[in-house]
């Protein structure tokens, strides 16, 4: 009797491994996925913004060297800014939101960017809460495009 029962539970635990076996086999052998990525750094010296009254934003536009339409549709894109905080670099993901403090007034200022796959171009954005063109929020930026696909 006990010899038939542990025959049937070995039977039993080498079907079901055989099920799990065979079943996570794939046919698709052939179909490698590769990741690949790009990573671009940008500097936006101070001098370099730009005022845009219909958007009430500063503006610096730079040359991407490797965004496509491929990218685009299957990809991502994700910009990055770098502060100092406290003698630290901190690298913050766009957008990000500053708080300025300027005497008794307390404003908020939102840099982010944005990207045209069609003229390979990305630009950087520097949004006061105010919409008030502000010359002291044209600060020097270090920003970071990576690209995933």
């Amino acid at each position: 009797m006990k010899k038939r029962l542990f025959s049937s539970l070995f039977s039993g635990v080498l079907f079901i491994g055989l099920v799990f076996f065979a079943t996570s086999c794939s046919d698709k052998n052939d179909e490698i996925i590769e990741t690949a990525w790009n990573v671009e750094n940008f500097t936006v010296n101070a001098s370099e913004w730009s005022w845009n009254p219909l958007e009430s934003r500063w503006e610096a536009v730079e040359q991407l060297d490797f965004i496509d339409e491929f990218i685009y549709e299957s990809g991502a894109v994700i910009g990055y800014l770098f502060v100092n905080e406290n003698g630290k670099e901190v690298q913050y993901q766009l957008p990000h939101t500053l708080n300025v403090v300027d005497g008794e007034n307390v404003f908020t200022e939102n840099v982010d960017y944005n990207f045209d796959f069609k003229t390979s171009r990305v630009t950087f954005m520097i949004k006061p809460s105010d919409s008030f063109q502000d010359v002291t929020a044209k600060l020097t930026y270090n920003f970071r495009i990576v690209m995933i696909w």
